[in-house]
């Protein structure tokens, strides 16, 4: 699942293959590869999504806080 033209001023695109997340942001231009690690960051992105909240604050918290994502690969 792919999700683009997202409002946010951090991220430009982000593509949901099975439990692999790949998130490109805007700043730098590059795509770093992260792991799913409890199978629900779609339904959790969707839900930022759509009640308009921070794509890109949401995404730091799931690395940094949630842990509901793990990087893989850069």
């Amino acid at each position: 699942m792919e999700f683009n033209n997202l409002d946010s001023s951090a991220i430009t695109n982000i593509n949901v293959t099975g439990e692999d997340v790949n998130i490109t942001y805007k700043g730098s231009g590059k795509t770093y590869r992260y792991l799913d690690t409890t199978g629900n960051f779609v339904n959790l992105l969707q839900n930022v999504i759509e009640t308009n909240q921070s794509v890109g604050r949401f995404v730091n918290k799931a690395v940094r806080e949630d842990q509901t994502l793990r990087i893989v690969t850069v």
